[in-house]
């Protein structure tokens, strides 16, 4: 891609390989889960969902948030209710202790997606967001460190980096 920087030079980047991939694996997630909340689970898959619990538009029980870790597992196979899927999120009605509670989860807060009936599995990056105090939120100190650091993140060079898809295949 080409883009034409203040100075009236071109900058020439490549293709973002990394954010098309997740994207991609993301929509093979999507797309089970579509189909799961339309006919239910086929023969004996069920799926292993882990995403950032800290992520701000994951709405789940406060019990399924821990405070060392901001990763929740689920698990959607026997008992799961009202399961939907859209192009953004799904949402799913599981039971926690005899209760059943709602869960909200966006695509984008997926860290991994398995289903072990077959053998599948897919691991996403994590967004890297820090996360900060509504307070320093506004303070402007922050916004001037923050504006700094991804000027700096702008001016680095990254290398192209060749991945084999056979790294993440299960070996049998």
């Amino acid at each position: 891609m080409v883009n034409n920087n203040d100075d009236g030079t071109l900058n020439i980047k490549g293709f973002d390989y990394d954010n098309l991939v997740e994207e991609s694996l993301k929509n093979v997630v999507k797309k089970v889960l579509k189909i799961t909340a339309e006919t239910g689970l086929v023969g004996n898959s069920h799926f292993f969902i882990s995403f950032n619990g800290n992520h701000d538009d994951v709405i789940a029980p406060d019990e399924l948030k821990s405070t060392d870790s901001s990763e929740i597992k689920i698990i959607i196979q026997h008992q799961f209710w009202d399961l939907k899927a859209t192009d953004e999120h799904f949402e799913v009605t599981l039971s926690f202790n005899g209760q059943k509670k709602n869960i909200y989860v966006p695509f984008k807060a997926i860290t991994s997606f398995t289903d072990p009936s077959v053998g599948f599995g897919l691991q996403f990056k994590v967004e890297d967001k820090k996360i900060i105090p509504k307070e320093e939120k506004n303070d402007e100190k922050f916004v001037l460190v923050n504006k700094e650091n991804q000027s700096k993140q702008k001016n680095k060079t990254v290398s192209g980096e060749i991945v084999s898809l056979d790294e993440f295949r299960d070996k049998k």
